[in-house]
């Protein structure tokens, strides 16, 4: 192996160095200055406090070490293929490491705090000690795994991550246990944290941090793209009103120092993921997922997400994807329903779901689809009765707890009527009698433009004709009922009451008369109930004598008068007096 010694020297001019297989500098001072090329075909060792000031540009085909006491430093430039090592003193001032082999590893027993570095090449680049970047880090397409490590950006300003984010192409950080990725903020910005792993299933879950202030903070994350529950953090234990925790990866968040709050906006893809809502947080002092509250719906890049606003509590590390179990907030309805009458009840979310609302009403009558968030239903018996209901969210099957309505159905009351009158004729007084049961008020219509709130009410018909009379009760629960009675009114019929056949000329004659009139027949009985007398319409009344010609005598006599009367047939019953 080719083997470069450097004694003390400064570099001033282009030199290009290709053919050493180690650039070996053992407790030597070199300078090397702007403009000035090196390429090391294998390895660049600083070793026995040898101190290094690099500001032009060096390629190395293997690894970098820094060892025992050295000091390197410097504006320059490292292309690296192989490994970096560094166990003394690294500052890379305004320098600009690429990393540009395959998997490489930053290791030592010293942290090395790179002005810039760059992932480049074609694999991964593995963390063994933890780094600082202080201006920029470029993780363009590739792996940067921290493991068990840290890395540091120091530089505040929210670009200081500079990736791809093409889909399926992204560069990421990739972090395991304690491991993490330390970002600086001085902004109320979006700063990026491209997280990933291809530990088990590869996954890509990036997330956004914003601030809700400039005051400088520094907030740590990590992906831990396994089950929660493996790490202690057991996803079956949950607060009542959490449905379930994301089981294929979670997050840590720690705010190292200042006083921001944060959006927080964690990255999935639906696909693979299953659909999510909320972000919840794992609370140390139950042991339990309790939720942050106040999910967003949200996008980042090209995957969705779940957004929480104004985050301010720090004191649990462990953040994770969640459902809530769907909330009822109310169910309106009447909690009074009246026998046989429908009613709507309508369910209040505080969200629009899309839900599946499973109503349970036993012994009641749906008039409808029961899986809306408004339903009809009635019920044939009365009595105390128990209405609930359950939300099932399409789209991440969470259950809500049945949210309970009791409700009294009441019997209601009963219509009914019947008339009592003396006559159906014109102006003739007509005594409507309420029957109905269970009623506290009542309205009426006589169906001659009058009407009454009465229970009893009294009316009367100036003209014949047929009359719909409607009976409308209700009872103390507002529950109603109804009925109808066609009521026929006939024209003035003239039934003397007295007549004194004694052949004065004068009421000698008991005689029916009526305009209205179409035919008639009537009976005369005496008070033992024998039939003296059978006339019609054209027997020309009664003249006081029996059927055999006798004369009766005075006294009163019972009558039981049948018309047909424009058509109609009716019974008119009565007693006339007899004088003699």
């Amino acid at each position: 192996m080719k083997k470069i010694k450097v004694f003390t020297a400064s570099l001033l001019a282009l030199t290009v160095i290709s053919d050493a297989q180690l650039w070996y500098n053992k407790g030597q001072l070199v300078h090397t200055d702007y403009g000035i090329q090196i390429r090391v075909e294998g390895s660049f060792e600083n070793d026995s406090m040898a101190y290094s000031q690099h500001n032009g540009r060096i390629v190395i085909d293997s690894s970098f070490y820094n060892l025992h006491g050295s000091f390197q430093q410097g504006n320059g430039v490292y292309d690296l293929n192989g490994n970096w090592l560094n166990s003394a003193v690294f500052s890379g001032d305004t320098g600009f490491v690429h990393l540009q082999g395959a998997d490489e590893f930053i290791e030592g027993d010293s942290v090395s705090r790179f002005y810039n570095l760059s992932t480049e090449g074609s694999g991964r680049k593995i963390l063994k000690i933890n780094t600082v970047v202080l201006n920029q880090l470029y993780l363009n397409s590739l792996e940067f795994a921290t493991n068990q490590d840290t890395i540091f950006i120091e530089n505040p300003d929210p670009a200081a991550i500079q990736v791809s984010i093409a889909f399926g192409d992204e560069g990421f950080v990739s972090t395991l246990d304690s491991g993490c990725l330390v970002r600086k903020t001085n902004a109320s910005a979006t700063y990026y944290f491209p997280f990933g792993s291809i530990v088990g299933t590869a996954r890509f879950r990036p997330v956004n941090l914003v601030p809700d202030s400039s005051s400088v903070n520094s907030f740590a994350l990590s992906f831990q793209n396994k089950n929660a529950s493996l790490d202690g953090y057991l996803t079956s234990h949950m607060d009542s009103d959490v449905c379930k925790v994301n089981p294929f990866f979670y997050h840590s968040l720690n705010r190292l120092y200042g006083t921001s709050g944060v959006s927080i906006t964690l990255g999935y893809l639906i696909g693979e993921d299953g659909i999510w809502t909320e972000i919840g947080n794992w609370k140390s002092s139950v042991l339990k997922w309790n939720n942050t509250d106040q999910g967003q719906k949200a996008v980042l890049n090209d995957y969705n997400a779940v957004l929480r606003k104004g985050w301010k509590n720090f004191s649990n590390k462990p953040y994770a994807l969640e459902n809530f179990e769907p909330l009822i907030d109310s169910v309106s309805g009447p909690a009074l329903l009246c026998k046989s009458e429908g009613s709507v009840y309508s369910v209040y979310t505080p969200d629009r779901g899309p839900y599946v609302f499973s109503w349970t009403a036993e012994g009641a009558v749906f008039g409808g689809d029961s899986t809306g968030s408004n339903i009809s239903f009635h019920y044939s018996t009365p009595g105390s009765k128990m209405i609930s209901v359950i939300l099932t969210d399409r789209s991440t099957g969470c259950v809500s707890v049945p949210f309970d309505k009791r409700l009294m159905v009441s019997p209601g009351p009963r219509a009914g009527f019947y008339l009592s009158f003396t006559d159906l004729f014109e102006n003739a007084p007509v005594l409507l009698k309420d029957t109905s049961f269970g009623a506290d008020s009542w309205r009426w219509t006589f169906g001659n433009g009058l009407g009454s709130t009465f229970e009893n009410p009294i009316t009367q018909y100036e003209a014949a004709g047929s009359y719909t009379i409607r009976q409308w009760v209700s009872d103390s629960a507002g529950c109603n009922d109804s009925a109808q009675y066609m009521l026929d009114i006939f024209c003035s019929l003239k039934v003397p009451n007295v007549f004194s056949p004694n052949g004065d000329g004068i009421n000698d004659i008991f005689l029916i008369q009526g305009l209205c009139i179409n035919d008639y027949t009537i009976e005369i009985i005496d008070r033992w109930g024998l039939t003296l007398f059978v006339g019609s319409a054209t027997s020309g009344g009664w003249d006081g004598r029996t059927v055999a010609g006798e004369e009766c005598p005075s006294g009163t006599y019972y009558y039981v008068l049948r018309l047909l009367m424009e058509g109609k047939e009716m019974v008119k019953k009565g007693f006339l007096t007899l004088l003699r």
